[in-house]
């Protein structure tokens, strides 16, 4: 902040954060009807703290509602806030900013900023390209946050708060040194789950998260100690943290008792990696014998007969695997420290214990040949996975993938399109019809096997889940008579990346 601003009183204390007005398409791509619609759970973390500083807080979640970019500013301004912060990723930042400047022209005095995985990866960059922001947040919110209610009660400088992106009164934008310890899950506040409106109608799941209504998704822990050159957890490191199982089974509680979820997929990253405390969780669950069934992201390298066997007797009906690749070669390449072998038998022990698995598959890594598309294809044929999530190759800034792409495939400048389905990166040796034929043919040979299409017939005698289902076969329809996609620049590098507007 280049100028310090006057205490603000207690009356007006008021906090509105904005899930940025992306649309289905803007996110999912010709894949949008069979997409997710999920709460903005950083916002029940950061809600919290401020609450338990006595602010106000309001949520305007741009996708659940509907919004269109003017009526997001407008919704913000109906609130009448003091502060507002945005959450952005890299292909919803630049809607971030068209909505921050909307509100900058109506009303000068708020305090906006900004905050997520692509602040975290462009600080500097990500203020210098979207000057409507006046802050962001690098690194966890929860301290941060905290920090700079207090120096805006009182009136202080808070350019010192540490990851916090600001500029100098000279204008230069200045990214501060992380904090010297990551936030304590021990002492968060009881996640704001009334926040949300109209929750959890509001939200839906995709056909192959879900099998019980009401449904909605948790996350309790943080951080990824693996290495996956693609992956971006710059965000909340590699030392994994779970909230205490007491506040874990809280929070199921809340939902299972106030908003009567039946379904809950628990989105996090590595829960499972805290062994004993998933254990004790599973065994909570037990106990509780709620009308409840829930499914998890995991790692092959994390399952045993005996952990999914303690699993399935808590409720889990799914785990989803990131198995990437069928290829050892490209396995090897992103070092996902994990074999074909390994991944295979991760796969054959869940189907065993009676748990269905749902693969997360990417196509188009650096290093993709026809070979090792061949041999991905040739994996998902003999291996028993019930649910499959394909998407393409995504060059996120600042992962480590990056430094291997400088002069290894094609990449598009657009940071609005990094989404998963839209084709932005071609590895040298294929063309973009070679990986949408194969996407097309991967999609066509699995989920038109008679035992997928059967084992999704139950759905169709559930309203809500047979909406799920119809959306996930219009987008499949749509993807299987697709000619083209996404025109790639032919622009070389890494590093290079859209300009903040769209």
């Amino acid at each position: 902040m280049t100028a310090l601003r006057p205490a603000v009183p207690a009356d007006k204390r008021r906090l509105v954060f904005v899930v940025p007005p992306v649309t289905a398409e803007d996110r999912y791509g010709p894949m949008a009807s069979a997409g997710n619609s999920l709460p903005p759970h950083a916002f029940l973390y950061l809600g919290a703290i401020a609450r338990q500083r006595g602010w106000e807080v309001l949520i305007v979640d741009g996708p659940a509602e509907g919004l269109t970019l003017g009526r997001c500013a407008e919704e913000v301004l109906k609130r009448d806030p003091t502060v507002v912060g945005f959450t952005a990723t890299t292909m919803s930042v630049a809607k971030a900013a068209t909505v921050a400047e909307d509100l900058r022209r109506s009303r000068p005095d708020l305090t906006l900023m900004v905050g997520g995985p692509h602040v975290t990866a462009l600080p500097e960059q990500t203020l210098e390209r979207c000057p409507a922001f006046d802050l962001g947040c690098a690194g966890e919110g929860e301290p941060l946050l905290d920090a700079l209610l207090a120096a805006l009660e009182d009136g202080s400088d808070p350019s010192a708060i540490p990851g916090l992106v600001h500029r100098t009164a000279a204008g230069e934008v200045v990214l501060n040194p992380p904090a010297h310890e990551e936030f304590d899950l021990d002492h968060m506040p009881s996640l704001a789950w009334d926040l949300l409106e109209d929750f959890p109608e509001r939200y839906h799941a995709a056909a192959t998260y879900l099998n019980k209504t009401p449904f909605t998704d948790l996350i309790v822990s943080r951080g990824c100690r693996y290495r996956c050159t693609f992956c971006d957890n710059q965000t909340f490191g590699r030392s994994i943290r779970a909230l205490p199982l007491d506040k874990i089974l809280e929070n199921v509680d809340r939902l299972v008792l106030d908003y009567g979820i039946k379904s809950l997929f628990f989105t996090d990253d590595s829960l499972m990696t805290l062994r004993g405390q998933f254990e004790e969780m599973c065994e909570a669950l037990i106990a509780r014998d709620y009308d409840l069934e829930w499914s998890i992201n995991a790692r092959t390298s994390e399952i045993d007969a005996d952990i999914l066997k303690l699993m399935r007797e808590a409720g889990c009906w799914q785990i989803s695997y990131g198995v990437e690749s069928g290829s050892w070669e490209i396995l090897k390449r992103i070092k996902k420290g994990a074999t074909p072998r390994m991944q295979e038998r991760a796969l054959i022990l869940t189907d065993q214990a009676g748990i269905k698995a749902n693969a997360y598959i990417i196509i188009g890594f650096p290093g993709e040949t026809h070979e090792t598309l061949a041999e991905t294809e040739a994996f998902l044929k003999r291996v028993p996975i019930d649910t499959l999530r394909l998407t393409y190759f995504t060059p996120f800034p600042n992962t480590d993938i990056t430094d291997d792409m400088a002069a290894s495939g094609e990449l598009i400048a657009d940071w609005t399109k990094l989404n998963f389905y839209n084709l932005v990166y071609i590895p040298e040796g294929l063309t973009q019809r070679d990986l949408e034929r194969a996407y097309r043919r991967i999609m066509a040979r699995f989920y038109l096997r008679p035992q997928v299409i059967r084992s999704f017939l139950p759905h169709l005698i559930v309203p809500r889940k047979a909406l799920a289902l119809f959306r996930g076969t219009w987008g499949l329809s749509k993807v299987l008579t697709a000619r083209t996609g996404v025109e790639p620049a032919r622009e070389a590098g890494a590093g290079t990346v859209g300009e903040c507007h769209s």
